[in-house]
């Protein structure tokens, strides 16, 4: 992979400007974790590779510092991914495990069912199955833009996309003539923010980004695993004597 990062830039508004490598970790934590938790389906994989990546910005911050909000944010995103798949494909394929999360303020217990129903059917994706369709779905790239990012053929990145869609179509009910859970939660008013999926007429977009706006917000309200993850970024810099 190459230091382009695989998403999109629904990420940090241009007024957004941070002051320094804290202020950036406070505007774009919630996002980064919900991004590593959708991809790793396991919130200590997500917590210890977002930490990572965070940690290599603050060590590169004089130059990190210096780039756009979203080049940056999109920079941090980039290292996180990288770094989560070398480990992953050095390891056998684990079982899909049931993925604790803060819920969202204010969701009702249908919401909150059907983000569950949708991290769990992410778990049982392979690693690189997951990265392909969040990609695609939610982040609105080509199959020639994912295949240049990752390094691999056009070709096997519309392969595992139609493996990724079939399944997961089937495990949210999106799939068949019968309306399931997963068009439910599609058509839910109030979910999606401002930005929506780039695929707007496909329902599987618009569960996943439904699903991804959900999550972040729930990260950015509970704060615990931020702060967790600040933890261990503060105690490796405070180990290696630097300040941001």
């Amino acid at each position: 992979m190459t230091e382009r990062d695989v998403a999109r830039p629904e990420d940090t508004r241009s007024e957004d400007r941070p002051d320094g490598f804290g202020e950036f970790y406070r505007l774009t934590s919630a996002r980064m974790l919900t991004r590593a938790t959708m991809i790793c389906a396991s919130r200590q994989d997500a917590e210890d590779a977002v930490a990572d990546a965070y940690l290599e910005a603050f060590r590169h911050w004089d130059r990190i510092g210096g780039y756009e909000p979203r080049a940056a944010e999109r920079w941090v995103h980039t290292t996180m991914q990288r770094r989560w798949w070398k480990i992953a494909g050095r390891r056998r394929r684990r079982e899909a495990q049931e993925l604790r999360v803060p819920v969202r303020p204010c969701s009702t217990p249908e919401e909150t069912a059907e983000v569950s129903m949708v991290l769990s059917a992410l778990g049982s994706l392979a690693e690189r199955e997951r990265i392909v369709v969040l990609a695609h779905c939610v982040y609105g790239m080509s199959h020639k833009e994912i295949a240049e990012r990752l390094g691999i053929r056009s070709s096997l990145v519309a392969l595992v996309l139609f493996q990724a869609r079939r399944r997961l179509e089937r495990l949210t009910g999106l799939g068949g003539r019968n309306r399931g859970p997963g068009q439910r939660f599609a058509r839910l008013s109030g979910l999606l923010g401002a930005d929506t999926p780039a695929q707007a007429d496909d329902p599987l977009a618009v569960l996943l980004h439904g699903a991804w706006e959900w999550l972040s917000e729930a990260f950015e309200a509970q704060g615990t695993a931020l702060d967790r993850v600040r933890g261990v970024i503060e105690a490796a810099r405070d180990r290696s004597g630097g300040r941001p």
